[in-house]
């Protein structure tokens, strides 16, 4: 009997299987006896020109933390260095390995090898070496600024140890308060993460998200972030009192925004601002007055037909107009009614002045008092300095530091030491009898001067820097504080700095 087999069918037949693309094999090198593979198409080759092979700090600090997580490609070497291991790629990862490995030895601990693919068909096969470099870098496609900040987000917010949070951070080449910024910093729209990314670390990011949408933001903290720099102190002294300008504009064009819609909504004409009014029909319902000579209120000119307002160009406020006062029948008032004085313009240069520095020396404030408070949390003992104004300032007779006393006041103290004030909802004749009792019982003996210290600064803070302390005449508590906290590596504001430097001879005196 014969047995005949059925034709098969082309579309039963399975494709032909998987096979692998090359032949190599997996080891653990040590990186100290690895060359790089003449063929290796990225060379550093012209002197005084950045290297492009070197390790960056980041790559070195990941590397240090959980060693080489990439395969290098090596293929055997022939000439000179016959029985080596040349590298084709992943030089970058070897040099940081090399890195690692010598503070390992100097530290006293064992190093990590390199994991990689030995390709032993490449032997003598220079053209296919050279080929897999370039293919291996060109094809490379660097992970983007978004990329980057969401994977730190995710690990921030992860159910891990602190511990582990660190040690993943310290992998990516970040700081635990990067790791954390890192939820803020993602808040920013693809447009400025791009654009900032390449200069601002992760908390600078989520610093820029909060005021990205105001003019000029970025170039305003880069400019800031250099004047740190330069400075050399390591501190964001700069950086902060830009950012904290920067939220105070934020927060006054909200405030216009919402002013401007409240206006609309309630059928207001809104005009612009005018410097000299009495050069328009339109004034201000402060510059007029009722046929019987009373000022006139908002609420008494809402039903005028003139009846109209703009906003201050200094603060967030509506001012109240009428665009056709006198044909409206309305009255100058005894203030307006006179003639312009000869020198008026002087005079509203000089408020304007007042009113740019006012906001300038309020602005300097958080950021000062900001430095205070983790100034109070050093760890140990005090510097010398410190103690020498502490004693000085308790020991002495000034009326200022008596007149503070007087007033028992706990509001800045807790601030500075970050606690929550114990008179906060205290009348000011049932004042709490002790009221850092508990902090003082539970502070070791390296700590107590934190609470001396505290008072002091707020002391200086309550009498000597009150919103009118930039005005002639300066006190000498104000240009010696400052002194005091530039000296403990604080940046002064530009309206700080030149207040210190307004009074030479009393600044550098206090300086020394």
């Amino acid at each position: 009997m014969t047995t005949t087999t059925a034709p098969t069918s082309p579309d039963s037949t399975e494709p032909p299987p998987a096979q692998p693309a090359f032949e190599g094999r997996f080891a653990w090198v040590d990186p100290y006896e690895l060359v790089i593979d003449p063929y290796n198409h990225r060379q550093h080759r012209t002197e005084g020109e950045p290297d492009g092979t070197e390790p960056d700090p980041d790559l070195i600090a990941s590397v240090e933390e959980v060693g080489v997580q990439s395969l290098v490609l090596l293929r055997p070497q022939t000439g000179d260095n016959e029985g080596k291991l040349g590298i084709i790629f992943g030089q970058r990862r070897c040099k940081a390995a090399i890195i690692a490995a010598d503070k390992a030895n100097d530290e006293g601990r064992s190093y990590m090898l390199v994991p990689a693919l030995i390709r032993d068909d490449l032997r003598g096969v220079d053209d296919e070496a050279l080929t897999l470099s370039v293919i291996e870098n060109k094809h490379r496609r660097d992970a983007n600024a978004r990329d980057y900040v969401e994977a730190a987000r995710q690990l921030s917010l992860m159910p891990l140890p602190q511990a582990a949070k660190e040690r993943h951070a310290r992998a990516l080449g970040l700081s635990a308060a990067e790791l954390s910024a890192a939820g803020k910093a993602s808040k920013l729209d693809d447009k400025n993460l791009s654009a900032a990314a390449h200069d601002f670390d992760l908390v600078e990011l989520a610093d820029y998200q909060e005021v990205a949408h105001i003019s000029n933001a970025r170039s305003r903290l880069e400019a800031a972030k250099a004047r740190d720099r330069n400075d050399g102190a390591g501190t964001r002294g700069h950086w902060a009192h830009a950012l904290q300008c920067l939220k105070d504009e934020a927060a006054e064009k909200a405030k216009r925004a919402q002013l401007k819609q409240d206006l609309a909504a309630a059928g207001v004409t809104l005009v612009d601002w005018h410097w000299q009014w009495r050069e328009t029909p339109t004034r201000p319902l402060t510059d007029l007055a009722t046929a019987l000579g009373t000022p006139i209120t908002a609420d008494q000119h809402a039903k005028c037909p003139g009846h109209a307002a703009t906003l201050n160009p200094f603060k967030p406020k509506v001012v109240w107009l009428c665009t056709r006062w006198q044909a409206n029948q309305h009255k100058l008032s005894p203030e307006a009614s006179g003639s312009a004085a000869p020198n008026a313009a002087e005079m509203a240069a000089k408020r304007r002045r007042t009113i740019r520095y006012n906001a300038a020396w309020r602005q300097a404030r958080p950021v000062r008092q900001e430095f205070i408070a983790n100034l109070c949390a050093r760890p140990g003992d005090a510097p010398d300095e410190i103690w020498k104004l502490i004693l000085t300032t308790i020991t002495g007779t000034s009326d200022t530091y008596s007149r503070y006393i007087s007033r028992q006041r706990t509001d800045l103290i807790s601030t500075f030491l970050k606690i929550k004030d114990p008179n906060h909802d205290s009348e000011p004749w049932r004042r709490v009898q002790d009221p850092f009792g508990p902090l003082i019982a539970r502070t070791g003996p390296t700590a107590r001067w934190r609470l001396l210290f505290a008072q002091v600064a707020a002391m200086y803070e309550h009498q000597a820097m009150s919103d009118q302390a930039w005005r002639d005449p300066i006190s000498k508590d104000t240009t010696d504080w400052l002194a005091f906290l530039q000296r403990q590596k604080y940046a002064l504001s530009d309206v700080e700095a030149e207040v210190l430097d307004t009074v030479p001879e009393r600044s550098s005196g206090t300086a020394a």
